[in-house]
């Protein structure tokens, strides 16, 4: 991190254009410097002040002025105002506020959240690079005396060509850090590319906090920090023999702190597309053969100092950057997760639990999907006839790079020994199918380790939801139908005058009555009480009933917790 935070001498006098959304008082009001008379410095809070369009008097370095809690896009998180004759002016005050901290090194003030310059990412190129940094690797880094090597990518081709870090090596191919990915990545991957990765010493930023964009400037940053950039280049150019073995990325990475003056715990790394470079041991044209002339070729051609650095945009993917917007606590997601039953509530519990973090899951279904699953699954039209575990552990490894989804397409208990010892091995139950005859099952079930239970199911109709849970070596099938007993006698007396729907023609067997939306109310309840009983375990076997509640309109109201001798509504 910097000693001093980035900031500048400002003229006293500068020239501004300020672009106003037609739909004004709302829409985006945006402050641009002028290029005649207007800054030509990039500082915090400001996108690259490059020279923009060239029939445009303004820059392209638009201040952020916004508060933070814009990016949620409601007024009501906000308080800038939104009346006519306050809004610009809340706005001028801002911009003239920014100038101000800008000419006194102060839009960052220490224990402000970390942000790094505007890398002006090229977007014409249709390339995207994924990384996992944590703490825990960060460790790693700080004890490695490694400032270049080589870094294999997964490479996954949708619209555009990602690259995935699979591993960073030493210029000799020892393994520094292979971060752990899930079947999303590591089963769809077209090929293994390679490139070169740098370490730098802090963000690479000229001064007062703008993004090199030649590689000119790159070395001058380079420099600033004690880092000999062509030295590290040409090391790791001539680690590769053939140019058809050097991939055209490379990463330059540093530490970062989550704020500004304290101590970094993560390494971050930027993304660059390099232009065609001679490998050490090929020969340039026009050039004589060995490495030192392959290197000049590549530094006085290819990266001279006016070249432009193709910025490609990049992300880190680590879980605990991904889950930032909402997941559940560790407790949960650590677990190894046995699902029984992917019908609508199953499907829409495992989807719940992919979303908020949890990787590891085991799904198990003898079904496959037909076409009267459609109206409340979450598998669609292409899943038809396909397995549903199968389907829709496909789908959810497709919810996280980390998904550890997998699925055995049997009625449980599955007949392989190898298929048991995957069951047993789960240190959390969840039952979905609904079936007595699983119930049994379950409680004869050897299981390896004390066991966590939870076994959901829906009343007709979906208007409860039976959530029952317990802990031991073996599921409680008695005190299990000692508890339910009433309620489904309750749920058959209140459905007794109702005729059931049927699907298709002939005398066929009644079809379960539920429509999606009650389904998934359900099962987000579910997910709420599952989580409870992970934080606290039963110390005894319990059912907990919830239903749904209608108001006076007969407007659906809520979800309540109910008791057996309490009024219905």
């Amino acid at each position: 991190m910097p000693d001093v935070l980035p900031g500048g001498p400002i003229p006293a006098v500068t020239d501004w254009f300020v672009l106003v959304s037609p739909a004004y008082p709302f829409g985006e009001i945006k402050f641009y410097p002028a290029k005649q008379g207007g800054l030509t410095a990039t500082f915090p809070h400001q996108r690259h002040n490059f020279t923009g369009l060239d029939d445009a008097p303004w820059r392209a370095g638009s201040l952020c002025l916004e508060t933070s809690a814009n990016a949620f896009g409601r007024r009501a998180f906000n308080v800038e105002p939104y009346e006519a004759h306050k809004r610009l002016a809340w706005h001028i005050r801002r911009a003239c506020q920014w100038l101000e901290d800008a000419s006194r090194g102060a839009l960052f003030q220490p224990s402000d959240p970390f942000e790094l310059p505007d890398y002006p990412v090229n977007e014409s190129l249709p390339f995207s690079v994924a990384f996992a940094e944590s703490s825990d690797s960060f460790s790693v880094w700080d004890e490695s005396p490694d400032r270049v090597g080589i870094v294999e990518f997964f490479v996954i081709r949708r619209r555009f060509s990602l690259h995935v870090v699979k591993s960073f090596l030493t210029l000799k191919g020892t393994s520094i850090i292979a971060p752990k990915w899930g079947r999303a990545i590591t089963d769809e991957a077209e090929l293994i590319s390679r490139g070169i990765w740098l370490r730098l010493k802090d963000t690479p930023a000229l001064y007062p906090w703008e993004a090199p964009t030649t590689w000119g400037e790159l070395r001058t940053v380079c420099k600033e920090q004690g880092v000999d950039l062509d030295s590290l280049m040409r090391a790791a150019f001539g680690a590769f023999r053939k140019e058809n073995e050097m991939g055209r990325i490379a990463l330059i990475g540093f530490p970062i702190a989550a704020k500004f003056g304290e101590r970094p715990e993560r390494m971050h790394w930027l993304a660059i597309r390099m232009p065609e470079l001679v490998a050490g041991d090929e020969q340039a044209r026009g050039f004589r053969p060995g490495r030192q002339s392959a290197w000049y070729h590549n530094r006085e051609r290819m990266l001279r100092n006016n070249v432009a650095v193709n910025w490609l945009r990049s992300e880190n993917w680590h879980n605990d950057q991904l889950a930032t917007r909402g997941v559940l606590p560790l407790a949960v997601t650590f677990r190894k997760i046995l699902l029984l039953g992917v019908g609508a509530l199953g499907s829409a519990l495992a989807e719940l639990l992919a979303r908020a973090g949890v990787c590891n899951m085991l799904l198990v279904d003898g079904d496959k999907f037909e076409a009267g699953n459609l109206v409340r699954h979450v598998l669609d039209l292409n899943d038809l006839k396909e397995n549903k575990a199968a389907a829709l552990a496909k789908r959810l490894n497709q919810v996280s790079p980390h998904g550890m989804i997998e699925a055995i397409n049997a009625a449980f208990p599955p007949d392989r020994i190898s298929e048991r010892v995957r069951l047993a091995e789960c240190d959390l139950v969840i039952d979905c199918t609904g079936s007595d005859e699983v119930i049994h099952r379950l409680s004869v079930f050897e299981w390896k380790l004390e066991t966590l239970f939870f076994s959901v199911s829906m009343s007709l109709g979906a208007r409860r939801l039976y959530c029952f849970s317990a802990r031991g070596p073996a599921f409680p099938e008695e005190a299990f139908r000692e508890q339910i007993r009433p309620w489904l006698a309750k749920d058959i007396e209140e459905q007794s005058n109702k005729e059931m729907p049927r699907e298709g023609i002939g005398c066929w067997h009644p079809v379960f009555p539920a429509r999606a939306d009650d389904v998934w109310l359900l099962a987000s309840v579910a997910i709420k009480q599952f989580e409870r009983v992970i934080l606290s375990p039963p110390s005894e076997p319990a059912l907990i009933v919830f239903e749904q509640f209608q108001d006076e309109n007969n407007f659906l109201s809520g979800v309540r917790q109910a008791s057996i001798g309490a009024h219905s509504g």
